[in-house]
């Protein structure tokens, strides 16, 4: 072997060697000082009891879970008219819960879940009314020579502090002040107007009406862009829970600038007519309100089924998207993004915003699939009714059971009863979804279905219940 061969093979194992040799020695000529690791104390409770549907995998828990779910819903659901559907969803996975058709039913207020979802769509949780004072001729002296234009921009909850003295919930209800654009008008230096103080309500069209077959109660104040107090003239002092006892204006856009009016008279300011019309171009800004952001009105039209914000809600729906503030464009506007969603529009009929009509049609699938796509953390869900809490669920499930865990639309016609949100459970971290409607002339509401919600509910606030001891045991042994 030459020298060359002799390095190439073993120069490269002798120097790791005296490296390695190096290393030990110094670390053997090393002074460390002793240190005692302190012993660190460990809870070993079980949180879990070890018998606990929580330590089982999900794909092994649901079977059972669903099983118990069902048996639970099917007692009371068999009290329920033959025309009801009822889906459940728990973590984007439907429930098998019922063998009832999920066909088109007529959803009352339910139809508003639509309407709602679309508008967080296509608007956004922060948009705002402006609610807008104009003139063409400037003020001198305190004096404004010609008219004064409010111009409505469809605020449905344009109010007066005394609309909200009726209801003992009223800090709860969102709305827009108009004492607030009143004080606006005074601070424009404005103390005498010798034209007419108009309204205008042309943003809209002037449809009062949505396409309800008839009316012969006041269950929403008459349509318009520019509408003040809902549209009533006179209600009572306290609400009695229905808006048949108050009187509603023929002429919307008047009566709001009459209203205003009357508030700038008390403030000292002289005008000397009303009338209504259309702002002209050129026309400057006196002064503006602007409403609470759009989550706020929603959370006023779900939470107490404002019909009158879902149907002025989707006009403004309809000039988002179609350039028309009517109702057909609104719901248009509503099918369009139902679409994009990814829900089936076409076993659904969607002929308003609020649910009046009779004409509407909704599949508790498509309910369902439209509340699991907005999700029960999203703002949408916080906008709903809460159980013995808020709204029309304020004095509705309020036993210990119940009471703050529900969050739901509720809706009611003759013959008509729904009820869909969600419902948190008794375990952690868990939420189901649900939607509950049902058809039936002779319904009456408050006996026959009331009694099945509550059952329902409190079968999905347990849910998912987990095997029981006996089904987690060994089998008993048997004879051969």
């Amino acid at each position: 072997m030459d020298v060359a061969t002799f390095v190439r093979q073993w120069l490269p194992p002798l120097v790791l060697a005296a490296v390695a040799l190096g290393s030990w020695q110094a670390a053997e000529r090393s002074d460390f000082d002793a240190v005692r690791i302190a012993d660190e104390p460990y809870d070993l409770t079980l949180d879990t009891p070890a018998f606990s549907a929580r330590r089982l995998p999900k794909t092994l828990q649901a079977p059972v879970s669903d099983g118990i779910l069902a048996d639970a819903i099917a007692e009371p659901l068999a009290g329920a008219p033959e025309q009801t559907c009822l889906v459940v969803v728990s973590d984007d996975r439907p429930i098998d819960v019922t063998d009832r058709p999920d066909g088109g039913l007529v959803p009352a207020s339910n139809q508003k879940l639509l309407t709602t979802f679309a508008a967080l769509e296509l608007l956004g949780p922060d948009f705002t009314y402006r609610t807008q004072v104009k003139a063409l001729a400037g003020v001198e002296e305190g004096v404004l020579d010609g008219d004064l234009y409010l111009v409505g921009d469809g605020d449905p909850f344009l109010y007066t502090d005394d609309w909200l003295t009726q209801y003992d919930d009223g800090a709860q209800r969102n709305h827009t002040s108009l004492e607030v654009l009143a004080d606006k008008v005074v601070e424009a230096g404005i103390t005498d107007i010798t034209g007419t103080l108009i309204g205008d309500e042309s943003l809209f069209d002037s449809e009062r009406d949505g396409p309800w077959a008839d009316r012969l109660d006041p269950q929403s104040g008459p349509l318009s862009a520019l509408s003040v107090n809902e549209g009533f003239v006179d209600w009572p002092a306290s609400y009695p829970g229905t808006p048949r006892t108050r009187s509603e204006t023929d002429n919307p856009p008047l009566h709001a600038a009459s209203v205003l009016a009357q508030l700038l008279q008390e403030r000292g300011v002289t005008v000397a007519a009303t009338g209504v019309g259309t702002t002209p171009e050129g026309a400057r800004m006196v002064g503006e309100v602007v409403s609470p952001p759009l989550i706020d009105t929603v959370t006023h039209i779900n939470a107490f089924s404002s019909n009158l914000g879902a149907e002025l809600l989707l006009k403004r729906l309809g000039l988002e998207f179609k350039g028309e503030g009517t109702t057909a464009a609104g719901t248009d506007a509503v099918r369009s993004v139902l679409s994009s969603t990814g829900i089936e529009t076409e076993p659904l009929v969607v002929a308003d915003g609020s649910g009046l009509s009779e004409r509407n049609r909704l599949t508790c699938g498509a309910v369902a699939s439209l509340l699991t796509a907005a999700g029960s953390d999203s703002e949408f869900a916080d906008s709903l009714a809460i159980s013995g809490e808020r709204g029309t669920l304020r004095e509705r499930f309020t036993d210990p059971t119940l009471s703050g865990i529900v969050r739901a639309k509720t809706g009611s016609l003759r013959g008509v009863t729904a009820l869909s949100g969600y419902v948190d459970s008794v375990q952690e971290e868990v939420e189901t979804t649900f939607a509950f409607i049902a058809n039936d002339s002779d319904l009456i509401a408050d006996i026959e279905i009331l009694p099945i919600h509550q059952e329902v509910l409190e079968s999905l606030h347990r849910y998912p219940e987990g095997p029981t001891i006996e089904q987690l045991s060994p089998r008993a042994a048997v004879a051969s």
